[in-house]
C-alpha cells in the first residue's frame, strides 16, 4: 500500500481553476511573524477583504496563495477554540481570487459531501470529493464556496468537470474571498477530522498521513519556493 503523496507523484491533474487564474500569484504571509496580520479582523468581512485585495493590487497580482503548514496564531486570535486546542497551523492552501471563480475537478471523483458551515470564521459553503487511485480512497476538501451548490452528494464527476464556485460574505464564513483546498486521508476521516483546517505542531510530524500537501492538486506547486 502506497502513501497518498507517493500515489499522487505521477498522477496528472486537471487544472483546478481551468484558465481562470492568469499570471503569477502573490505569495501572502499570514504567519504571526508578519506584523500586518495584527491588523486583519476576521470578524469584519469588508475590512479584511479590503486589506487582502489592497495587498494584491499593491503587488500587481490578480490572485494569491496562502501557504500550507503556515503558523497563523494572529489571524486566529478571535477563535478561542483553535487557540485552546493549539491548532494554529494551516492544513490546506488558500487560493485568493474573485467571487464567482469556478472550480473544476482535478481528478475523477464522487461527491462525498456538500453543505454550508454557518457562522463567522467557518467554511461557509463546502464540497468534499472522494477519489480512488490504485484501490485507495482519499478526499479533497474545498471551503468558502457559493452555497448554491452545482453538484449533489453521490454524483460522479470526471476530471475537468465544474463542481463549485468561489463564494464570498456569508458563503465564505466571513473570511476574505478565497477557497481553502485540503487533501484528507482515510486515517484523518476515520479520526473525524474532515473539517479541521488547522492542526497542532505535533500533527505536523505526521502531516502526510493526515493532510498531505495539496499544492500539486491545487495547481500551484510551481509557484511555491
Amino acid at each position: 500500500m502506497f502513501a497518498i503523496p507517493t500515489l499522487l507523484e505521477s498522477v496528472p491533474f486537471a487544472p483546478l481553476f481551468g484558465s481562470a487564474l492568469s499570471g503569477p500569484p502573490h505569495m501572502f504571509d499570514f504567519t504571526s511573524a508578519n506584523p500586518r496580520t495584527l491588523s486583519y479582523d476576521p470578524a469584519n468581512f469588508e475590512e479584511f477583504q479590503q486589506a487582502v485585495y489592497d495587498e494584491l493590487r499593491q503587488n500587481g497580482k490578480a490572485w494569491g496563495i496562502g501557504r500550507y503548514k503556515e503558523e497563523r496564531r494572529n489571524i486566529l486570535r478571535n477563535f478561542p477554540q483553535m487557540l485552546l486546542e493549539e491548532r494554529t497551523y494551516h492544513a490546506g492552501v488558500d487560493i485568493t481570487s474573485q467571487p464567482g471563480t469556478p472550480l473544476y475537478a482535478p481528478l475523477d471523483a464522487t461527491v462525498f459531501r456538500v453543505g454550508k458551515e454557518e457562522g463567522i470564521g467557518n467554511y461557509g459553503g463546502f464540497v468534499i470529493l472522494e477519489h480512488r487511485i490504485e484501490g485507495q480512497s482519499f478526499y479533497s476538501f474545498y471551503g468558502h464556496l457559493l452555497s448554491r451548490h452545482v453538484v449533489s452528494e453521490g454524483k460522479k464527476i470526471g476530471a475537468g468537470e465544474r463542481f463549485a464556485v468561489i463564494g464570498d460574505g456569508a458563503d465564505s464564513g466571513g473570511w476574505f474571498t478565497h477557497t481553502h483546498v485540503q487533501l484528507i486521508t482515510e486515517e484523518a476521516k476515520r479520526a473525524d477530522r474532515l473539517f479541521q483546517g488547522y492542526v497542532t505542531k505535533e500533527d505536523l510530524t505526521k502531516i502526510d498521513s493526515l493532510f498531505p500537501s495539496p499544492y500539486r492538486l491545487a495547481g500551484c506547486s510551481d509557484s511555491i519556493s
